[in-house]
């Protein structure tokens, strides 16, 4: 696959930055790419963008409320886990003054 760089004039059609993971498009005329010249594109071929769009677009109605779920999840189990260990902690304490006496 052919590389361009930032502010190249390019010819029109469908451009995808891995960098950055941005998709840009060139009107009909042609024009010039954002970026410096550090940034690097793909030019992306017409029926690759047709079938990826809606395909990527399908993972992530999919995906998104695991996700949350996964967030929420995460959250509690970070507000949890102190409460855990000092209720373990007070539960030890008990269990060696028992088996002192």
């Amino acid at each position: 696959m052919k590389r361009y760089h930032g502010s190249h004039w390019v010819k029109a059609g469908f451009y995808w930055s891995p960098s950055r993971w941005e998709m840009v498009t060139a009107p009909k005329g042609g024009g010039r790419l954002a970026g410096e010249k550090e940034v690097t594109y793909i030019r992306l071929p017409l029926p690759l963008v047709v079938i990826l769009g809606p395909a990527l677009g399908a993972l992530y109605v999919i995906f998104l409320p695991f996700v949350g779920f996964a967030l929420v999840i995460g959250f509690g189990i970070k507000r949890c886990l102190p409460m855990a260990r000092k209720a373990l902690g007070r539960l030890w304490e008990m269990v060696a003054r028992t088996v002192e006496d």
